[in-house]
């Protein structure tokens, strides 16, 4: 456990993420508070959110896993001589487990508010097209992945690598689904989850969106 304190608080990854979700918030006159409850639930549901969507997430990943694995052939670093290590799971790969579920969680909500509230999101029935519906769908996650790339190289980066990525490198076998995917410092989490949030208004200012058709509807 003093491996993940040292390696959250005292780590200038950490210090530098603080920092630039702090001066967000006070440009934009976000609280605390509304950072993490965006929909201002109560405290019960926010809980029954939280775990239905931690369920859905490993009913899906690792079920997804669980089925087709067995049925794919083996990587060819899994086949051979070589015996095979996997890293076993210690208290510092908890504590970020548990971080960065709360972290998917927070971002699930706040991606959720943006779609449904957003006057940028197409989401009158009426105003869908192929060029904001489908289309828009595969640009989602082009740009989301020309994106992610640079980020990925940059966490490669020898003064970047020792702070973030290497805890996600640890693993060197990975198969077990959601707990390995997920296995991986905070602040790693939290930069390819801005990424998301940057792709989403990428695509809802190239895609179509805003404007009359921007709404839900009026019935």
């Amino acid at each position: 456990m003093r491996e993940a304190l040292e390696t959250l608080v005292l780590n200038p990854a950490s210090a530098l993420t603080a920092a630039v979700a702090y001066g967000l918030m006070l440009r934009s006159g976000a609280t605390f508070g509304s950072l993490l409850n965006p929909w201002a639930l109560s405290l019960p549901l926010w809980v029954a959110g939280y775990l239905a969507v931690r369920m859905a997430l490993l009913g899906f990943v690792d079920g997804f896993v669980w089925a087709l694995a067995p049925r794919l052939p083996a990587l060819p670093s899994r086949v051979g001589p070589k015996p095979v290590f996997q890293h076993k799971i210690n208290a510092t790969d908890v504590a970020y487990l548990i971080v960065n579920s709360t972290v998917e969680y927070v971002f699930a909500l706040q991606i959720s508010h943006l779609l449904w509230f957003a006057p940028l999101v197409v989401r009158a029935p009426t105003s869908l097209s192929l060029l904001n519906g489908p289309l828009a769908f595969w640009m989602l996650l082009v740009v989301d992945d020309m994106l992610y790339a640079p980020l990925h190289r940059a966490m490669h980066l020898q003064a970047v690598y020792r702070w973030v990525h290497k805890h996600h490198h640890r693993n060197t076998f990975p198969a077990r689904g959601y707990i390995d995917a997920a296995n991986e410092h905070p602040v790693e989490q939290i930069a390819a989850l801005c990424l998301h949030w940057v792709a989403v208004h990428v695509v809802a200012h190239t895609a179509g969106g805003g404007g009359a058709g921007g709404g839900r509807g009026r019935g």
